[in-house]
């Protein structure tokens, strides 16, 4: 014979037994312990700080410390210290905390009995094997005296309230109207949200958002660095027709944003701002940017600026704080021009070149840069200030000369009772092609002979560089200094 029983291991008194009265005690407590059975709750792992005399829990998964072992099984606190019930198959317990009952089945706890008009205050559904997670619900939302269905479809799915945050991770199909009041996440690999191959309207973010309040309607967010999100909007195949409106009245892209590719897209925009510039009605296009470049694809490149009619202006303005300092193009009329102006109001023509002809007009003249010699490399038609030579020259038939006359005077010097003489004088700015012309001048002293008085055959010059060789030949002796005019040209 067992000295326990066989259904609640309680101990028997046995025959010639001293201490009668332990064993007796010992039974009575496993009785106290098990007969109406109630625990406090059922999401324990470790015993709790300060218990009281009779506190019973029934022992949750993964029990560590002086529970460990004791999972699913009962925890007693009697007399100081923790006594362990391993439960039998159909023993029942009243969970206070959850105000429900649940039966062994000889490996989980199982809920007891199918509720019928069970309070939502305290009705709620337990996962078997981890009682910590639950699901609560509301009713508060239906209207008094009403009562709502709630028909299951015929198929394995997920229930969920539409309100707050969802999240749809396998085939989800809506075949009527889906309103959602929180987020609705869905996590599977492909979601279709619009498939109706008739007419159908789909809204998302759609509803009269008040003044003041900011609506955000997030698509294909959450991309990590080095991740590639695509966005169709509007058929994704090639060939496929249709229009795409966007009715809000401005749409920002983020800073985040470095490239939108749009290979075939012809861009129809009434205003255009680029680099964080603001386009108005007048500056239709407008940027701000260090740099353009309008590149040619694959031969030449025009750039075309129309006007409507000869009286207006299709130009370029350069300006310095938006005030206008030069404009270029057809200014007014059909010539182009060149203007300047010092403050942006009054402008002075600085070119004007015919457009029937070609010929160009400087209507305030020219000021030619100064040169110190003759520019290398100088080809017929060329037109320079040499600066050192004081002189305008000009080249043609591959020879440099002057414009305009040049003259200076200068001293022929005369051998006593000579017949002849030759002088080379310094003449800056006279070039070997220069045309010479000389003249007797007055004498400038009393040591230079008076023109009235030489018996003068001949009197030449000859150009040379930067010089010019002066000549003359007498009827008779002659002697001493004549002084000559000189003009090249």
């Amino acid at each position: 014979m067992s000295d326990t029983s066989t259904h609640l291991g309680l101990p028997y008194l046995l025959a010639a037994q001293a201490q009668k009265h332990v064993t007796h005690n010992e039974a009575l407590r496993l009785l106290d312990a098990m007969v109406q059975l109630s625990v406090l709750d059922r999401t324990r792992t470790t015993p709790p700080a300060s218990p009281a005399d009779g506190d019973r829990h029934l022992v949750a998964s993964g029990a560590t410390g002086l529970w460990a072992g004791w999972d699913l099984n009962l925890a007693y606190w009697v007399d100081g210290v923790w006594m362990r019930l391993v439960p039998r198959q159909g023993w029942l317990v009243w969970i206070a905390s959850e105000q429900a009952f649940i039966v062994w089945n000889g490996s989980v706890w199982d809920p007891v009995g199918v509720p019928q008009d069970v309070s939502d205050a305290i009705f709620s559904l337990v996962n078997d094997s981890d009682p910590t997670k639950k699901a609560l619900f509301s009713l508060s939302g239906i209207t008094t005296g009403t009562t709502r269905t709630f028909t299951l479809p015929n198929t394995s799915s997920e229930l969920a309230i539409l309100a707050g945050t969802q999240t749809f991770s396998g085939n989800k199909t809506f075949s009527g109207t889906l309103t959602a009041s929180g987020t609705v996440t869905v996590s599977a690999a492909s979601a279709s949200i619009g498939t109706a191959t008739t007419t159908a309207t789909y809204g998302m973010g759609t509803g009269a958002t008040t003044t003041g309040v900011t609506k955000t309607v997030n698509l294909g967010t959450g991309g990590a660095s080095g991740s590639t999100t695509v966005v169709n909007i509007g058929s994704a195949t090639a060939g496929a027709g249709g229009t795409t409106v966007v009715n809000t009245p401005t749409v920002t892209f983020a800073n985040a944003v470095t490239q939108v590719g749009m290979p075939q897209a012809n861009l129809t925009a009434l205003l255009l701002g680029l680099g964080g510039a603001t386009a108005d009605s007048t500056n239709r296009l407008s940027m701000n940017t260090p740099a353009v470049l309008l590149n040619n694809a694959g031969a030449g490149i025009e750039a075309t600026v129309n006007k409507a009619a000869a009286g207006n202006d299709a130009a370029f303005a350069f300006k310095t704080g938006f005030s206008a300092r030069a404009l270029l193009g057809l200014l007014g009329n059909d010539d182009f021009s060149f203007k300047v102006s010092p403050d942006g109001s009054a402008f002075f023509d600085a070119i004007r070149i015919d457009r029937t002809s070609g010929r160009p007009t400087l209507p305030q003249g020219a000021i030619l840069g100064n040169l110190a010699a003759d520019p290398a490399g100088r080809a017929d038609g060329w037109i320079w200030f040499n600066a050192t030579a004081q002189r305008l020259r000009a080249r043609a038939d591959g020879v440099d000369f002057n414009l305009g006359p040049y003259t200076g005077t200068g001293v022929l010097a005369v051998a006593d009772n000579a017949l002849e003489a030759s002088t080379v004088i310094a003449a800056p700015g006279v070039l070997p092609t220069s045309l010479i012309t000389v003249s007797l001048a007055p004498p400038i002293d009393a040591d230079e002979n008076s023109p009235e008085l030489l018996d003068l055959v001949t009197l030449w010059g000859e150009a040379g560089s930067d010089q010019i060789t002066l000549n003359a030949t007498f009827s008779g002796p002659t002697s001493g200094p004549v002084k000559i005019n000189w003009s090249a040209n």
